[in-house]
């Protein structure tokens, strides 16, 4: 836990050098440096806008695990969920006096996940580190997040701003029509390659993230024309966000043909990146945005039977969105 708490730290610190030198390079005249009037303000030192935005997601996913207990095996059970959802995204701004407050909510507006939810077993003790069950199925991921922020400038460094922010994310999936493949008996304590259908849901998962989050946000006009030799263009918004969190969850695991459930409650750490370039045009602004983000938590897990500690929850997300602001 410390070692990816140090890590969160030492990435917003590197953020917070790199910006300190590129704002060194604007006054040099590399990039301008931030202009609230020219970047986003159009009626001076407070304004109002509305995003709307479409969000495609890729090499993303959320699992858990739990260890054995009694036994050697770590894991003994793991949970797989990969997808490439398309979301939409809504995001509200307020600016006044240099403080900027956002509200934003984004959700899937598809259901059906190509990528195959995993599920995976070690049931042999005495050969722990041999996978002995594991089934594929179909997925219908309902996910959503919802982040409350605010920023204002850093003193003495005209392109930056430092934000503090709240994160919710809840990602929930279930297993439909997936097969189950094995080749280990835990009943009968004997090896054999056995394949066995599992129609209609057979799992419902969920999991719950809350972050409390701090970082910075370096932002700059890019001049497209001093660039190209003359040629006439719109200044490029650029803007880039990273921030580090401390992160509490609950992931909840249910086997609708087994009745039986499991809840991980866990804390730990996350870590985000956004990048974004936009052109503004009048009253209108529009945007193409790269966003990654991870959690890596641990803690402990509730079966019907016991609680059992080391267990883990961890969850990463990609990418690449589409945005139209409207400014009040």
């Amino acid at each position: 836990m410390k070692s990816r708490l140090f890590r969160a730290v030492g990435f917003v610190a590197a953020f917070f050098i790199l910006s300190s030198s590129l704002s060194a390079h604007a006054q040099l005249g590399i990039v301008e440096s931030h202009d609230p009037a020219i970047s986003f303000t159009p009626t001076g030192n407070s304004y109002l806008n509305l995003m709307v935005g479409l969000r495609k997601y890729f090499n993303s996913f959320t699992s858990w695990q739990l260890p054995a207990s009694p036994g050697p095996q770590n894991p003994i059970s793991r949970l797989e969920y990969p997808w490439d959802q398309t979301f939409i995204a809504i995001r509200g701004s307020a600016e006044y006096n240099s403080l900027e407050v956002n509200m934003e909510w984004s959700g899937t507006i598809n259901v059906i996940s190509s990528p195959k939810a995993q599920d995976s077993d070690w049931l042999d003790a005495r050969n722990p580190n041999q996978k002995t069950t594991f089934s594929e199925a179909e997925a219908t991921p309902r996910c959503w997040t919802a982040d409350f922020s605010c920023n204002m400038p850093v003193p003495g460094f005209p392109s930056m701003r430092g934000v503090i922010g709240y994160r919710l994310s809840q990602f929930k999936f279930t297993n439909t029509d997936g097969f189950q493949y094995g080749i280990y008996d835990d009943e009968t304590d004997h090896y054999g390659y056995y394949s066995i259908p599992l129609p209609g849901p057979f799992i419902e998962f969920s999991q719950y993230y809350k972050q409390i989050y701090g970082g910075g946000i370096l932002q700059s006009p890019l001049d497209l024309a001093e660039i190209l030799g003359g040629w006439r263009f719109q200044p490029l918004q650029l803007r880039l966000q990273a921030d580090a969190s401390y992160v509490s969850g609950n992931s909840h695991d249910q086997h609708l043909l087994r009745n039986i459930f499991g809840i991980i409650r866990s804390e730990g750490v996350g870590w985000h990146v956004n990048l974004s370039a936009g052109l503004n045009t009048g009253r209108f602004r529009f945007d193409l945005e790269g966003d990654l983000r991870g959690i890596q938590t641990s803690g402990q897990i509730q079966t019907p039977t016991q609680y059992i500690d080391g267990a883990k929850a961890w969850s990463e997300q990609k990418y690449l969105g589409i945005n139209g602001t409207i400014f009040f």
